[in-house]
């Protein structure tokens, strides 16, 4: 058993830009009726909230088909963060240079399921270092040249992003509703599906 998830994030929006960027997709959300603002923590286990919305009297709109079941509450998140994927995982497989788009592999599938501590390493100090001040470089192990973590393309499901939704216990989401609520956001977005 366990939580399933889906989940968009804005991979572009500055921390500046994200508590704004989230009231108003929120507003519209509401307006639709997709949600409402009643606090909610139905089937949700989110990592980075403890409380969400309550879905609204439309919430099919969002959504390829109804399996018959209310879902769970919709978390919005907003800061800097790492999102993964999957079940338990916390570190990313593999990231792109930006400077020279060599790829540093950090697990290994499927010969391993865990991360080279050795590669990893300087990558998660500079993704931590990112949520906590806002800056963070990796150092690329091909071309040595140093750039800023979120200028890394990161290999799925391993995001960075100031904005996230959560949709806990939800159906899957329909393509035209995630291409909807990206326009809103207004910039490039990662999408995850997960379990908790």
């Amino acid at each position: 058993m366990g939580d399933y998830f889906e989940r968009i994030v804005d991979i572009d929006a500055t921390a500046e830009e994200a508590g704004p960027l989230a009231d108003r997709v929120v507003d519209w959300l509401v307006a639709e009726g997709v949600i409402t603002r009643a606090p909610d923590s139905t089937g949700m286990y989110s990592r980075y909230a403890d409380e969400g919305y309550a879905p609204g009297p439309q919430w099919t709109r969002a959504i390829q088909a109804d399996l018959g079941r209310p879902p769970g509450a919709l978390a919005v998140i907003t800061g800097r963060h790492h999102f993964v994927g999957g079940q338990g995982e916390d570190d990313a497989e593999y990231a792109v240079c930006p400077r020279c788009a060599t790829r540093t592999t950090f697990i290994d599938y499927p010969n391993s399921i865990e991360a080279d501590e050795p590669a990893w390493a300087p990558f998660r100090s500079a993704v931590e270092a990112w949520e906590t001040t806002g800056t963070g470089e990796a150092t690329c192990p091909a071309c040595a040249t140093p750039s800023p973590i979120t200028d890394w393309e990161w290999g799925d499901p391993y995001v960075l992003g100031t904005v996230c939704f959560e949709f806990w216990g939800w159906p899957p989401l329909s393509d035209a509703f995630v291409v909807d609520l990206t326009a809103r956001l207004g910039h490039r977005t990662a999408q995850h599906m997960g379990k908790f």
